[in-house]
């Protein structure tokens, strides 16, 4: 093997190309200030973007926290069991939610205030709600009449705060204290998605109460 085909293989080896080296260390390459510059707008402008998306992200519970009080933010930030019961104009058996997939969805449209239309805000009960019906065109046509479910958030485990119970109105997409203190809607956005996801636990409910009644009924005959 001759010197250049020593050269060349090592050349291979290195993943340097040797007959052209000069152009890896070329002198007339400068760093100047106006690179250094550049490159770090890029960098603030990357934080600026990644602070900005966490805070977007971030649960804004401002105004959340004067309508329920801290006591309820805090049952349904860290309330382990929970479970939805029948109100006016519901009827299906009492559903636990504590291990349901989609609680985190359901925690996160209460707790953040941009879920909601403040400028609804009453002081009056949900449950006065059931037996007005909508006007047309008022929400969306599936809709249905006014039934309100009832939520309940709990931390027997801990008892780290007392039981707080949250009454739904699905249709209008009402929501308040179980006291009866005052209600509020939530936005256009979470209307339709907490109306089918606590109307899908319903139905769930019901079918299981329905199968629970012909096995009873099935267990008699024999």
């Amino acid at each position: 093997m001759t010197d250049a085909d020593s050269g060349e293989l090592d050349s291979l080896e290195s993943g340097v190309d040797l007959a052209h080296a000069d152009k890896y260390n070329d002198p007339r390459v400068r760093v100047t200030f106006r690179h250094v510059f550049a490159l770090m707008m890029i960098f603030v402008v990357a934080v600026i973007v990644a602070f900005g998306s966490l805070y977007a992200r971030r649960t804004q519970l401002e105004k959340t926290t004067d309508f329920w009080g801290p006591d309820t933010i805090t049952a349904l930030q860290l309330g382990d069991h929970v479970e939805l019961m029948p109100g006016p104009g519901s009827e299906f058996e009492q559903v636990e939610l504590t291990a349901f997939p989609g609680l985190g969805h359901l925690r996160k449209a209460l707790l953040d205030e941009r879920h909601y239309e403040w400028d609804s805000l009453e002081s009056a009960p949900v449950v006065d709600l059931v037996g007005k019906p909508l006007a047309p065109g008022q929400f969306e046509e599936d809709a249905g009449e006014p039934r309100v479910v009832r939520l309940e958030f709990s931390d027997p485990h801990y008892k780290r705060v007392p039981p707080s119970l949250i009454d739904v109105e699905l249709a209008s997409g009402t929501v308040g204290p179980a006291d009866g203190s005052k209600r509020i809607r939530v936005n256009d956005r979470v209307r339709p998605a907490l109306r089918h996801q606590l109307g899908l636990l319903m139905k769930v409910s019901e079918m299981r109460y329905d199968r629970r009644g012909e096995e009873k009924a099935a267990s008699d005959e024999e």
